[in-house]
């Protein structure tokens, strides 16, 4: 990522209202919305959910997309990713066929995040192509019975996170 004055500064603004959006909860119906602020500080756009009644963002990139997860209309929270400037909310889905969330995302669109395999009643790291597209379950990083998160993906398409193996419990 190639971080300039200014895009460090829309950057750190986008990603304040990620955070900020983070705890905007409805008094009347108690849901958790996800909301993007524009990069001169003045619009707030509500990002959406895929169904349900909530939304949390976890991350973002310098072109706008937003990743997290989202509550589904079956009640089940799974990844997403937006389009450009926080438009357009994109159910990543689960390899696993559990619940999912996403963390980390780069220029690329290269989405990391974990999800909940309901084979095996744990945690595994996933990463997707470009833009979000096919989803690969990242295992868990050594062992038999364990847990995997990505935390984090960088431009090069390095990640970052934890493994933790029935040792480890």
């Amino acid at each position: 990522m190639k971080i300039t004055h200014r895009s460090k500064i829309q950057s750190f603004i986008l990603a304040s209202a990620l955070g900020i959006g983070l705890s905007f909860a409805s008094p009347i119906s108690a849901q958790v919305r996800s909301y993007i602020l524009d990069s001169n500080g003045k619009g707030l756009t509500d990002l959406g959910t895929l169904g349900g009644g909530n939304s949390w963002a976890r991350g973002i990139n310098d072109a706008g997309q937003v990743v997290g997860e989202s509550s589904t209309a079956a009640g089940v929270s799974h990844a997403f990713i937006t389009g450009s400037n926080g438009l357009g909310m994109t159910d990543l889905g689960t390899p696993g066929g559990g619940s999912g969330s996403a963390f980390g995302i780069n220029d690329a669109g290269q989405v990391v995040g974990d999800s909940f395999m309901t084979s095996a009643d744990i945690y595994h790291a996933f990463i997707t192509g470009p833009n979000g597209v096919g989803m690969t379950d990242l295992g868990t990083l050594g062992g038999v019975v364990g847990y995997s998160s990505a935390w984090g993906i960088n431009d090069v398409g390095q990640v970052v996170g934890d493994s933790f193996t029935a040792a480890g419990f």
